[in-house]
């Protein structure tokens, strides 16, 4: 039986559709994943199913007792209430008594000494105790805490809180109500990697029908149960989870690949036939051109708009960044104290930590945007550095007016894309903006299409260091599959700020954790530091951190992920690094031989060449262990 149903839908924004003729059945227990480019229609589509937009056309079948709950991206709360009394906001007896007895408190709690408060608490806790008030409570105020809202943020009204923080409390509100039907859009956005692990399970556990719109693909691949592909006005269904998708979506590529491939050798003996028949036969020539019309037509409807990244990163030199002791304080808070450590050119370095911990800060501090409050930061000569940080709603705020195209022709109006010169437009539409969406005002882009073009903005200046702040929020999965292949072949040094556990795993092989102020330091992606939980990365935690960073690898089961038992696979990334590793480790060793070499032979009382060949020798030496014991750490995963 069907909780919610679409049938014969559409919906049109202006020129462009979003979907038609959309059969959408949502089951009490489904568990469905929306994916698509940014701008496709998955949060509009979203807002159909709650019942908050209208149709153009078709029907949205709905039984009125079904409570259906929506997490916007942009949550609408009211900013004089605390963030209690609007995560109380919910239907039912309890929740209404909670809501009552929340604001009474906060009157309370503000001085107000008044013996009629007083009674109407003491008649509330009484009616509460009838009806299990108490333990809807002390659950929701465990659903705020484990999304990263503590008691004193808890006590605050909406108003006070940061943008972050007010998404966590609609997540909350939404996760409390426990309505049969949960529509959630982006729900990891703004939470650390201890949230989005606990958010997972509660989901795994959750009741009702859930609808997910998401880029952190781990989350989609555990839980979903059908995929939906929203693009070019279509909406495709596909049964099973976002890895068989995956599959699934390969095999539909590579049939419509050769599909193509037939089209055109038919269209050549077609045009074939033209050239060389008689002329006499001119009813069946008509034919025949009608016939290659309809084939020159197929191809338009089959051809698929594709995201296209190019590495246009210039030279760089030796040194990328550099810090010594380095210190960040925000106020009279330090959140990160003698850091040391050398970037070089080739880095790909993830940082990560809970919230507020101070990632973001030490990017700022990298960037130029924050003095350090202590050591030495210098960046290298030839660095040209690209920050994408978090708030490319700055695009709205400064450029809301202008059109698209002059955001880029800002930056540069051609750039070199492997050795092919590009001008601004024809950058734009790899990017994703047709010619058509060039001239568009900044302010009509979605949220995630201001993210992809803030992207393109920066890529257009060619740097040589990127540094990245949540890049997975609000960009597509298609998006983020590309930029995980632009990183893999960008000529520079790239350090991420990330919860996004798949994104990790893509795109670095060292990581940086906080603990208590300072930067501990890993080598591997995000999956072998939650392998190495047992192990002094989880240490310092504390125990519900240190069991929610060992959970996933314990209860991983889809094929995308890491196994519980058996080796774990190879990624992309790694098996790179190991190719390299395999041809570095001879040249090395044929150095040592050469250093050992000039050091038997005799060269007299040059004392000063001999220390620096030793010192040279030694540092080779430490340099082969080191790339050896990686090489067997990799070499022992599956490939």
């Amino acid at each position: 039986m069907s909780a919610i149903s679409l049938v014969g839908a559409a919906k049109d924004f202006g020129l462009r559709t979003l979907f038609a003729d959309l059969d959408l059945h949502v089951g009490e227990r489904d568990r469905l994943g929306l994916i698509g480019p940014n701008g496709a229609g998955k949060s509009t589509l979203l807002r159909v199913l709650a019942g908050l937009e209208p149709l153009d056309r078709g029907e949205r079948r709905c039984h009125s007792r079904t409570r259906v709950v929506l997490l916007d991206q942009e949550p609408r709360l009211d900013p004089s209430l605390t963030v209690l009394e609007q995560v109380f906001a919910g239907d039912g007896e309890a929740m209404a008594l909670l809501r009552e007895y929340a604001g009474v408190s906060h009157q309370l709690a503000s001085g107000a000494e008044d013996g009629q408060l007083l009674a109407r608490l003491s008649a509330l806790q009484h009616r509460m105790d009838g009806c299990q008030a108490w333990d809807l409570e002390r659950r929701c105020r465990e659903v705020l805490e484990r999304l990263g809202i503590d008691a004193a943020h808890q006590e605050r009204t909406i108003g006070e809180l940061s943008g972050g923080n007010r998404r966590r409390v609609a997540l909350a509100a939404a996760l409390v109500a426990e309505p049969e039907v949960l529509l959630l859009d982006e729900p990891t956005n703004h939470l650390d990697a201890e949230g989005v692990e606990w958010l997972q399970s509660y989901l795994d556990r959750f009741a009702g029908a859930l609808v997910l719109v998401t880029h952190d693909r781990y989350l989609l691949d555990r839980v979903t149960r059908r995929i939906v592909a929203v693009e070019r006005g279509e909406a495709r269904p596909y049964e099973g989870n976002y890895g068989t998708y995956l599959g699934l979506k390969a095999a539909e590529e590579e049939a419509e690949a050769s599909t193509a491939a037939k089209l055109k050798g038919t269209l050549r003996r077609e045009l074939a036939w033209l050239r060389q028949g008689p002329k006499a036969r001119s009813t069946k020539q008509k034919a025949r051109l009608q016939r290659i019309d309809a084939l020159l037509e197929a191809p338009a409807r089959q051809g698929r708009t594709s995201l296209a990244m190019a590495a246009t990163a210039r030279r760089i030199g030796k040194r990328a960044i550099t810090a010594e002791g380095l210190a960040v304080a925000v106020g009279d808070r330090t959140l990160l104290r003698d850091f040391s450590y050398d970037f070089s050119p080739e880095d790909r370095v993830g940082i990560i930590g809970p919230n507020g911990v101070g990632k973001s800060s030490l990017l700022e501090v990298i960037a130029g945007r924050r003095p350090p409050s202590g050591g030495l930061l210098e960046l290298g000569s030839t660095v040209k550095l690209a920050y994408f940080d978090q708030h490319s709603d700055v695009l709205l705020a400064r450029d809301g007016k202008r059109k698209v195209i002059e955001v880029v022709q800002e930056a540069a109006s051609r750039v070199q894309v492997d050795g092919v010169e590009l001008t601004a437009s024809q950058l734009l539409e790899r990017f994703l903006f047709p010619p058509a969406q060039q001239h568009q005002p900044v302010a009509k882009l979605s949220g995630g299409e201001r993210r992809r073009l803030h992207l393109c903005r920066l890529l257009i200046e060619a740097p040589n260091v990127l540094l990245l702040d949540e890049p997975t929020n609000d960009l597509d999965v298609h998006t983020l599959s590309v930029l995980e292949e632009f990183l893999d072949d960008f000529r520079g040094c790239v350090v991420v700020v990330s919860h996004d556990r798949w994104f990790l795993d893509r795109t670095v092989d060292r990581l940086f954790h906080f603990e208590d102020g300072k930067l501990e330091r890993f080598e591997g992606n995000y999956s072998s530091w939650l392998e190495r939980g047992a192990g002094s990365p989880v240490q310092g935690m504390g125990p519900r951190r240190a069991a929610a960073a060992r959970e996933p690898a314990k209860r991983s089961t889809s094929p995308a992920r890491v196994p519980a038992a058996g080796p774990r696979r190879r990624s992309f990334k790694e098996a790179k690094e190991l190719e390299r590793l395999e041809t570095e480790l001879p040249q090395l060793e044929q150095q040592r031989r050469e250093l050992e070499q000039h050091l038997a032979a005799p060269s007299g009382p040059d004392y000063a060449r001999l220390e620096e060949l030793t010192h040279d020798l030694a540092a080779l030496v430490e340099r082969i262990h080191a790339a050896e014991e990686r090489w067997l750490v990799l070499s022992e995963l599956a490939a």
